[in-house]
């Protein structure tokens, strides 16, 4: 009887020096896991495109722009200030890199894992919509960003990020575009960012980084903002299109008919047709924002057609290509051989 109690106590302290084994075991196990799932971002590239080196308030150092392609900007340096962002970080977006054709980056990859490609852009010469609009490809197949066109976004003068998130698996970037997964092999451990010349003047970039790790742990900055404001901007439009539209139909509707409001309402008068109070107040609205329309139409071709007042000195345009280097050779060849006839004919 001894023995077979000792033997059931030995049982026991081993099942239970077991079950605290495992209690100290999984809560480590689980920790562990949860520690390598939210590996801290690390920055694979980073440059301040056109240029010198900086580190921004993240901690993220940008190097220097050593491409040979392209023409390197420091136009933005003009402006008093970069709306949307920190004053560390404006220089980030007073220089830039733009062509006059497409042109991109090489720059390196860390094997598998989840990525993010921070993009700065900022509009620093136009001062309306659809001036610059282009598309950026990434490793020459995905267009993360299509139609970019920074002062619809933000304006003039205010930063705007665009952020992409892409995963490499084996060697070949897995892009998700429109709810499809895009893949594209990753050669020789590089990636390719390309910025499309499209129909309406050049494609440009402030700065971008490439960055892996833990992506949900990266702030949005600037770009949920931008989003939410176009958004609200969209929605505000629609229905001041819906009233325009009413308003041009019901101009055409007069002018095929061949007489003004006032005759249109003798005429209701006269079928007995009496409009109610609601009515009328559409009618005044719609007449108020008609001449609204047209006021601000005047306003934006006095504005085009008069002077632009200046902070300062007349800047260059950076986009434009000066060929009064090309012409002069054939000015000064044309005005030597003037004399030179002129003598052969004497002759």
């Amino acid at each position: 009887m001894c023995n077979v109690s000792r033997k059931s106590n030995v049982n026991n302290l081993q099942a239970s020096c077991s079950l605290r084994f495992l209690a100290i075991i999984l809560p480590l196990s689980c920790l562990l896991t949860h520690v390598a799932a939210t590996e801290p971002l690390k920055v694979i590239y980073a440059v301040n495109a056109g240029g010198d080196r900086h580190t921004d308030q993240n901690g993220i150092h940008y190097t220097a722009d050593t491409l040979k392609v392209g023409i390197a900007s420091d136009y933005g340096k003009h402006l008093l200030m970069i709306g949307r962002v920190q004053e560390q970080d404006e220089l980030l977006y007073r220089t830039e890199r733009y062509h006059t054709t497409t042109f991109g980056y090489d720059f390196p990859a860390d094997g598998d894992g989840d990525y993010a490609l921070i993009m700065k852009f900022c509009e620093v010469y136009f001062d309306a919509p659809n001036r610059k609009v282009f598309d950026v490809l990434l490793n020459r197949r995905h267009t993360v960003v299509k139609q970019l066109d920074i002062y619809n976004q933000v304006g003039r003068g205010s930063a705007h990020d665009e952020i992409v998130y892409f995963k490499i698996i084996n060697g070949r970037l897995h892009y998700e575009a429109e709810g499809e997964i895009e893949t594209s092999d990753v050669r020789n451990g590089q990636l390719r960012l390309d910025f499309i010349k499209g129909a309406l003047d050049n494609p440009k970039i402030n700065a971008f980084a490439l960055l892996k790790g833990d992506v949900s742990q990266l702030p949005r900055m600037h770009s949920t903002e931008a989003s939410d404001r176009r958004v609200e901007a969209e929605e505000e439009e629609k229905p001041r299109q819906l009233l325009q539209e009413r308003i041009v139909r019901y101009n055409e509707k007069q002018t095929q008919r061949g007489y003004d409001d006032d005759a249109d309402e003798d005429e209701d008068d006269y079928d007995g047709e009496e409009q109610t109070q609601p009515q009328q107040n559409s009618q005044q609205q719609q007449r108020q924002a008609q001449q609204q329309q047209q006021q601000h139409q005047q306003q934006q071709s006095a504005t085009q057609n008069s002077k632009r007042i200046r902070s300062g000195p007349r800047q260059p345009n950076p986009y434009s290509m000066d060929d009064s280097s090309i012409l002069m050779p054939v000015f000064v060849a044309i005005c030597a051989f003037i004399p030179l006839l002129f003598c052969l004919c004497k002759l």
